[in-house]
């Protein structure tokens, strides 16, 4: 019997906490490469995010072999003192449209020991870093066998842009993005548009489109308790899409509706008497289940959304934003129901609402998209292609 080749998997989060979309599609990965025979250990960061108390109890069906951690505090005081110095400089010049031209760079000194004695200990086939703010880890002594992967979950120097207009160059970031790239062999990107802007201008991995998956979930029937559901996690790009749609959207709906708010996002909802939030759902499965539509009002953000490809897992409309599409192939696009001003917002949940026929033809929709494009077994044949002997 031959030994399961390895894999070394930088990703900060505990994934089996499942409170984000990243986490989501990271247990999937996982779980792909652990059913392809693979042998796969975690260097994650405590003190970043999440809770690893628990993680040998989450992991007793043995999806990782070996769990090193790093403490991110260790490092991170370099980087603090390096943002003060330089929000300092921005205060006392006042050259308020002085360059950022840096990504942080997380792969402090300490994580490259650890790493680098993690590699010395076992022979790694691949080892696959989540986020660019860790890729230069690889900057030096990585085997000359070893497969070096990056999964771009978000277009950074876009994320950075749109947070600090003003304050840093789209072109600095982007050249720094791009270095970080060309560190590796092969780029996974979960979104199209920036598949093509990466593709176009890193010269050194081979690129490969692998959109968020899932396997297709059983059907629940339910009676609907929900006109309206909003689910995500507490990050700035779903504050400000929940605080859309609640100051401008809101007001034009019926007051009949009754809304679902869900995940960590909802600690932002307003205390309203047709407004239900919940902070944890074990399963996503008992809230789609309940609701008639999903509403994305995203302004902002990089990567597709994880929300998206749920709802439509479980033949869920959706009335997006364009920006709340991001990712999503272009062909498939105009299969959606898009609306970027209020008004057009409300008038289009009122239609799936009150449309009978609509609404059942838009659920038929939903799911054909999903088994066509986002099923595991339509996805994982790109997979295949990365992870192949």
């Amino acid at each position: 019997m031959t030994n399961p080749k390895k894999i070394l998997l930088v990703f900060p989060h505990n994934f089996f906490e499942s409170g984000s979309g990243v986490q989501k599609r990271f247990f999937e990965l996982v779980s792909y490469l652990k059913g392809r025979g693979f042998s796969i250990d975690l260097l994650g960061l405590k003190h970043f995010e999440s809770n690893w108390n628990n993680f040998d109890l989450e992991n007793s069906g043995k999806l990782i072999d070996q769990l090193y951690l790093y403490n991110f505090r260790t490092g991170y005081h370099k980087q603090l003192l390096r943002s003060v110095l330089s929000s300092l400089k921005f205060f006392l010049t006042g050259k308020r449209g002085q360059s950022i031209n840096e990504i942080p760079d997380y792969a402090f000194p300490g994580m490259i020991t650890l790493f680098q004695k993690t590699l010395r200990k076992t022979n790694y086939e691949y080892v696959i870093i989540g986020y660019i703010y860790w890729a230069n880890l690889l900057k030096k002594n990585i085997p000359v066998n070893t497969i070096k992967v990056l999964t771009a979950e978000d277009f950074i120097s876009r994320k950075l842009f749109e947070n600090n207009t003003g304050y840093c160059s789209m072109e600095d970031l982007m050249t720094e993005e791009i270095d970080r790239v060309n560190l590796f062999d092969k780029v996974i990107c979960i979104s199209y548009e920036e598949l093509q802007i990466l593709s176009a201008r890193a010269g050194n991995p081979e690129f490969y489109y692998v959109p968020v998956f899932m396997n297709e979930p059983a059907k629940v029937n339910q009676k609907k308790e929900f006109d309206i559901l909003f689910i995500g996690s507490d990050n700035s790009d779903n504050i400000e899409g929940l605080e859309w749609f609640f100051k401008n959207v809101y007001p034009l709906l019926h007051r009949d509706l009754n809304i679902l708010v869900v995940g960590r996002i909802s600690r932002y909802a307003p205390d309203l008497s047709n407004v239900k939030k919940m902070d944890f759902i074990p399963h996503a499965g008992e809230i789609y289940s309940k609701v008639k539509i999903s509403v994305n009002p995203l302004q902002k953000g990089t990567g597709m959304k994880v929300k998206v490809v749920e709802s439509l897992a479980y033949g869920t409309p959706i009335v997006s934003t364009s920006r709340g599409l991001c990712g999503i192939p272009p062909e498939i696009l105009e299969k959606f129901i898009i609306a970027n001003d209020p008004t057009c917002f409300a008038e289009e949940i009122h239609h799936l609402l009150t449309d009978e026929t609509w609404y059942d033809n838009q659920c038929r929709e939903a799911k054909k998209i999903f088994i066509s494009y986002f099923e595991t077994g339509v996805v994982k044949k790109q997979l295949d292609k990365v992870f192949s002997d």
